[in-house]
């Protein structure tokens, strides 16, 4: 394949803008499927920047205004944890039947189209980065360096997609290779060792990854040691690992060249920003949302007379503290009600081919004080100081006081889990992973008039698509759908 760089090119070319057809051979009709890359380091470089590009944009250009409701890097799981949990509702009801029931918890297999999106897009990040894997180990042209670098994105990138797919999904499929031989008949593996496989790759990518942000340009939207740092604090915290938790937020936290909380919460998701661990940059030549973001087009709607279809819940509304600035900073009023305005152009405000003020965050350095500062009480109570100390280093931009010293452990246990929710409200999911992982959804969601009768906890999990099933008999259906 080294003797046809043009055809080679061509495929890494597709990988960037979306194209599918060059890059795969006759796929079966599956998510996990087989294909075909490149091999040199302009081609090389060029297929990872398509894994990027299809987080944010998708894979067909006539969708690419609506990819935020089909792809999980590019608003889909923000809406998917939104709506399933206490932060937001569907203003359009029943008339969307695809986020209403959602939106109640009341899924069937037949009633999980958005889930099955994020199923899907999951996948084709997962396929793509094995794509990259195998093709670098492949070639024996490639620079040493640009090897190493390329791998440890893909490596990132892969336990990255991972991570949604095993929150969403639960036990799933483990494909580390493109052979459809190998992927296609693949039974679900158990969380812990879904965990164990996106542990490994961040582990391995770290000295692979640059330690700056020279590979993105000194912009923050290429992975970098520090985003698999971050990452790995994060799964760290999920998996009960509290104390590699504390030591990966430290590291980051730690880097002051680099990172530093904005004071100022308007600046906070320009595409500047300082609190940036990774961005994902629209391209708007090519994009259906202009020079916004995917998820300013999903929560602004078209026109002005009519309010977006996301909204905040009373819920959260009436939940901040007062003054709290991040309420104010963050939520537009539109039509009556409350919604999201982290990312301010939408579709009445954006421009073609204009200035991009606002890059799509996808981690940030406020999670990782929250991450710190809740391994550190779950590790030891005696580091209730320490949590504390976290947790005021986020509050005072917001306009709050310092919490004080004498809170007791449990105190402090709630303001973690009430600032997770005010800082990072309508941020990837957030909200549904930290009801489901620490053990309080049942209770918060089952007292929710719009989600009555509460159909079961099963519905903590979104059931596999059919056509998975279908295609695959070794892949079971999630418990409590299978009847439906």
């Amino acid at each position: 394949m080294r003797n046809q760089p043009s055809i080679l090119f061509a495929m890494a070319l597709c990988l960037l803008t979306g194209c599918k057809k060059l890059i795969e051979i006759d796929p079966p009709k599956t998510t996990i499927s087989t294909g075909q890359l490149f091999s040199d380091n302009a081609q090389a470089e060029w297929a990872v920047a398509g894994l990027y590009s299809k987080l944010i944009h998708g894979t067909e250009f006539a969708l690419m205004n609506g990819a935020g409701e089909k792809n999980f890097g590019a608003g889909l799981s923000t809406i998917l944890g939104s709506l399933s949990s206490d932060e937001m509702y569907n203003a359009d009801g029943p008339g969307r039947s695809e986020l209403y029931y959602l939106n109640i918890n009341h899924l069937t297999t037949a009633r999980s189209i958005m889930p099955g999106y994020a199923w899907k897009s999951a996948y084709k990040t997962v396929y793509d980065a094995n794509a990259v894997l195998e093709g670098l180990a492949a070639s024996t042209t490639l620079l040493d360096s640009v090897r190493k670098e390329l791998r440890g994105e893909a490596l990132t990138l892969r336990a990255f997609a991972y991570f949604y797919l095993v929150n969403f999904f639960g036990d799933v499929p483990l494909a580390l290779t493109i052979d459809y031989s190998k992927t296609g008949g693949l039974s679900r593996s158990p969380v812990a060792k879904v965990y164990e496989q996106i542990t490994k790759d961040l582990v391995e990518a770290k000295p692979l990854l640059a330690s700056d942000f020279s590979v993105g340009k000194d912009e923050r939207v290429r992975v970098n040691a520090w985003f698999a740092e971050a990452l790995l604090a994060r799964v760290y915290l999920y998996t009960g690992h509290y104390q590699e938790a504390m030591n990966s937020a430290g590291k980051v936290i730690g880097k002051t060249d680099y990172f530093s909380l904005e004071q100022d919460l308007s600046n906070v998701f320009t595409a500047t920003s300082r609190e940036a661990i990774l961005q994902l940059k629209p391209n708007p030549e090519n994009s259906g949302f202009k020079n916004a973001t995917p998820e300013g087009y999903l929560f602004r709607h078209q026109l002005l007379t009519v309010a977006s279809t996301y909204r905040f819940t009373n819920q959260l509304l009436n939940a901040f503290e007062a003054n709290d600035k991040r309420k104010t900073t963050w939520m537009l009023e539109d039509g009556g009600s409350f919604t999201a305005y982290k990312y301010t152009l939408g579709p009445t405000d954006a421009v073609q081919y204009g200035p991009q003020p606002q890059y799509y965050m996808v981690m940030r350095l406020a999670e990782l004080y929250l991450i710190r500062a809740e391994a550190s009480l779950l590790l030891s109570e005696g580091n209730k100081q320490a949590a504390i100390n976290d947790l005021n280093a986020l509050r005072p931009r917001a306009g709050l006081l310092p919490l004080p010293a004498t809170l007791s452990a449990a105190q402090v246990t709630e303001a973690i889990a009430n600032e997770r929710r005010f800082e990072l409200f309508a941020e990837w999911g957030h909200r549904w992973l930290d009801l489901k992982r620490t053990g309080k959804a049942k209770a918060v969601l089952s007292q929710i008039t719009a989600k009555q009768p509460w159909a079961g906890d099963f519905q903590l999990l979104y059931p596999i698509p059919a056509t998975e099933i279908i295609n695959n008999k070794n892949i079971t259906q999630n418990p409590g759908y299978e009847v439906q």
